[in-house]
């Protein structure tokens, strides 16, 4: 049996949110109404927190995952 990899997942995560902020500031660039403004403040921006709350939980249940694996191998 091996250790579960949660870090592969991590990656992945910062990099898809790395992209979301590259392509949203492109779109910022020719969507300038007040729909743009109401749509980042109600998806995008709130996204970021999440981001950053989640990994960080991911990060320690992989840490309880290897040492869980440690324990019983």
């Amino acid at each position: 049996m091996k250790a579960p990899d949660l870090t592969s997942g991590v990656g992945r995560l910062q990099d898809a949110m790395k992209t979301l902020k590259l392509r949203w500031d492109e779109t910022k660039e020719v969507w300038t109404d007040v729909r743009r403004a109401d749509f980042e403040a109600e998806y995008i921006e709130p996204l970021e927190p999440q981001v950053r709350m989640t990994l960080d939980r991911v990060r320690r249940l992989a840490l309880v995952f290897n040492q869980a694996y440690q324990e019983c191998t």
